[in-house]
């Protein structure tokens, strides 16, 4: 056997384990901090979802965008403390940001300029933590198995021990089944690792993501690509908080309905490029974004046009033929 075969036969034996169980990835690798008096106020007006409401012990997730709405990233943003400055009287915000895709130095380049007469300190705490994440059916019960609390519902963050601005477990689903971010010291992550279970290859995370339809920065966007067209408004976008960068767009693009392209689903036989072009005919109506083969078969994710927005429909993609499929899988 060949050394990709042997490597191919191993990611197949750790998805099935994922799916049928729960697998341990490493994830995101960017976390930074807002800490002050107007952390709340800045972050609402910075980012896509509600910052302003967003209370002790829970996390959203959001966009970052121009200011005609165009996509330049994505990160999660955890509110861990508030509490009350004896002094002055304010609430002085704690709020974790995990990038997705996006390196420190273009969150902070992007963020550190806005930042002028507000009383918050942006701080990279990268090297101090890491963020491990148990995905799968049963990951409740590994994180159970492990000793780590398991939170509720989707957004909720848990102390590990003592406060939130320690090691923490956020639920966040990242692949079908749904799963948990744990966030940890970065010198931790070992211990932790043997007892939640192996660390299994980023490839297995990366077809269980692919599966469940979720879109990843910057694998499946451009800086032309909307959060409408990648479906990411419902759970990214707040219509209710005020403004924000790109929020006029946003909203006017919500309310007149005028999305031309939507991520869907693509299923064949053989691997699907990301970048090929997807035809109907002579018409290009689409293109892939990225693709898992396994047992034979590929799933997609493609960005497709109007023209071809119809389950079981089958298209062209480099000379090759692929059904359109629903999303997830």
């Amino acid at each position: 056997m060949s050394i990709a075969e042997a490597r191919t036969t191993l990611w197949l034996a750790e998805t099935a384990l994922a799916r049928s169980g729960a697998g341990v990835f490493a994830g995101p690798t960017g976390i930074l901090t807002f800490v002050g008096p107007d952390a709340r106020r800045f972050c609402n007006g910075m980012f896509t979802n509600n910052i302003r409401n967003l209370a002790v012990g829970r996390a959203n997730q959001n966009a970052m965008v121009d200011d005609k709405a165009r996509l330049q990233g994505l990160h999660d943003v955890a509110c861990l403390a508030d509490p009350t400055d004896p002094d002055s009287g304010k609430p002085v915000g704690h709020f974790r940001v995990t990038l997705e895709g996006v390196t420190v130095e273009q969150f902070m380049t992007r963020y550190e300029k806005y930042i002028i007469f507000d009383d918050v300190e942006l701080t990279d705490v990268s090297d101090a933590w890491r963020v491990l994440t148990v995905q799968g059916p049963d990951a409740a019960g590994r994180l159970t198995a492990a000793g780590l609390p398991v939170p509720a519902t989707e957004g909720d963050v848990v102390a590990v021990a003592g406060d939130l601005t320690g090691a923490t477990v956020t639920r966040r689903a990242r692949s079908k089944a749904g799963g948990y971010d744990v966030c940890l010291p970065a010198g931790e992550v070992e211990a932790w690792t043997e007892k939640l279970g192996p660390q299994l290859d980023d490839a297995v995370l990366e077809r269980l993501r692919v599966e469940a339809g979720i879109v990843r920065w910057p694998v499946d966007m451009g800086e032309r690509s909307l959060p409408h067209e990648l479906g990411v408004v419902p759970r990214m976008c707040s219509f209710e908080k005020g403004c924000y960068i790109g929020q006029e767009v946003i909203n006017r693009i919500d309310v007149m309905g005028q999305v031309q392209k939507r991520v869907w689903g693509l299923v064949s036989d053989v691997l699907l490029e990301p970048g090929t072009e997807v035809r109907m005919g002579d018409d290009v109506v689409g293109s892939v974004l990225s693709g898992v083969q396994e047992d034979g078969f590929c799933r997609a994710l493609v960005l497709l046009r109007k023209a071809a927005w119809t389950p079981g429909l089958v298209v062209d993609v480099g000379g090759q033929s692929a059904r359109v499929s629903d999303l997830p899988f």
